[in-house]
């Protein structure tokens, strides 16, 4: 009788404090997603970043119970249960968890613990490979007011941090942990868990091709959106109209003749169009005749046809006539070009 006494006065505490632990949930998940859209710099590169939607969840309080009194018993369940709530965050790369964990440890509304690195523990047992995720628990320090309700001091959240293949690692390695109904013959178990290893060590190395994908693209497009931003303040000051830096026309053309920019400086760009600075009002005309040359790519396009005049229309990815129009403005005969 005692036992059910003690379960239906916490099932009454657990139901009783389940607000607060929603606007827990909710103030850990848009401390972060602020945080990192101040670093990235718009909400869509934040919903880009996250492969999921990240969404606090309140434990189901069947759940709960069966947490802090049997599976594993607790002295003080409101107080040691630390999932009571939690937050997860899906990632891209293994260096994005990173990012958030910085985000985490620096809000001075909360103490934080990290409960499982997991480059820590791939440093430590190189040959070991399971459950892949970065756990934290985050505590109140203070009560905090947040959507109509008070958090409380010392009301804990967990964080986890995955990657999207850990993530869905974990989802198949859950799956097989936690059926303990589903009896299988023992070599069958044992080549269950050599698959599962099989694949968690297949894709950390994934995670580690993706980031050196990411690496070279990073780099490549830093010295592209150089140039772009470069093009946007030359044509500025040559036209005195504003035009963006980076557009989709101005990234695939950039792409396209990425063998022929890749020796080619902002400083170079802006010296070589020093020269050119009647090409200003010829573009200043010409704003209100197409979209074309309201974009700041028209400098850069005018620095690759000068110096490949023959090679650029072999790789024109658009229609041919914005081409030779455009050669057509700025002085050079089409000859056999087209």
């Amino acid at each position: 009788m005692k036992n059910a006494e003690v379960e239906a006065q916490l099932r009454e505490d657990f139901e009783r404090r389940k607000p607060a632990l929603r606007a827990l949930g909710t103030y850990v998940t848009e401390y972060i997603c602020t945080e990192l859209e101040n670093r990235l710099g718009s909400k869509e590169a934040v919903e880009k970043f996250f492969q999921i939607p990240p969404k606090p969840r309140v434990k189901d309080t069947e759940s709960f119970l069966e947490k802090a009194l049997v599976r594993k018993p607790k002295e003080n369940p409101l107080e040691e249960v630390t999932d009571q709530v939690g937050v997860r965050f899906v990632v891209l790369l293994l260096e994005d968890i990173s990012h958030v964990g910085e985000i985490i440890s620096s809000n001075p509304l909360w103490l934080y613990q990290k409960d499982r690195d997991y480059e820590e523990e791939r440093r430590k047992n190189p040959d070991y490979f399971a459950y892949q995720s970065d756990h934290y628990v985050v505590r109140t320090k203070k009560a905090i007011p947040f959507a109509e309700e008070l958090i409380p001091n010392n009301m804990a959240c967990e964080v986890q941090i995955r990657t999207i293949l850990q993530h869905a690692y974990a989802e198949m390695a859950h799956d097989y942990d936690y059926k303990p109904s589903l009896k299988l013959p023992d070599e069958d178990q044992r080549q269950l868990r050599r698959s599962l290893a099989k694949g968690s060590a297949l894709i950390e190395t994934t995670d580690d091709i993706f980031g050196e994908i990411k690496k070279r693209f990073y780099e490549y497009s830093q010295s592209t959106e150089l140039l772009l931003v470069e093009a946007s303040k030359i044509y500025t000051d040559l036209t005195g109209e504003s035009a963006p830096s980076i557009s989709p026309t101005g990234m695939l053309i950039a792409d396209t003749y990425r063998n022929l920019l890749k020796n080619l400086s902002p400083e170079q760009l802006h010296q070589w169009m020093g020269s050119k600075k009647e090409l200003g009002e010829i573009f200043k005309k010409r704003r209100n005749d197409s979209v074309f040359y309201r974009d700041s790519v028209v400098i850069l396009l005018c620095w690759l046809v000068h110096n490949n005049r023959t090679t650029v229309p072999k790789l024109w990815p658009f229609d041919q006539s914005y081409l030779e129009d455009f050669y057509l403005t700025i002085g050079l005969s089409v000859g056999n070009f087209f």
